[in-house]
């Protein structure tokens, strides 16, 4: 286990046992491998903290789906909500659709579906 990753656990290190954290410490190998975009560091976190809270049954396959199902509905309901921004700015301002479309970010075929057009 490298001295990074002993800091990075901080005080879950010690409610580990030896063997969990060699589990720990191979899930990190395995995670930078998987994740290895500077930029991906958000998702590198993420999984090891998942791993951890594995572990120490903090976590269960059930909690790690209820939060995925969540997830995938507020990122839904995210999305409709740009989108009907988008639909407002041509509409209402005349804002050009492929300018309204970048501003909320989608698509223009997807602002164009949305104005009923596709």
């Amino acid at each position: 286990m490298t001295d990074d990753l002993k800091a990075w656990l901080g005080p879950a290190a010690d409610d580990l046992t030896p063997e969990q954290l060699d589990v720990v410490a191979e899930a990190a190998r395995d995670i930078e491998q998987r994740y290895a975009d500077p930029d991906e560091q958000p998702e590198r976190d993420a999984a090891l903290t998942a791993t951890v809270q594995f572990l120490l049954g903090e976590t269960s396959a059930h909690d790690a789906a209820r939060t995925l199902i969540a997830a995938r509905a507020e990122e839904r309901r995210a999305y409709v909500h740009a989108e009907q921004v988008g639909v407002l700015l041509h509409r209402v301002q005349g804002t050009p659709k492929a300018t309204a479309a970048e501003a909320v970010g989608i698509s223009r075929m997807s602002l164009l579906k949305a104005l009923g057009e596709r």
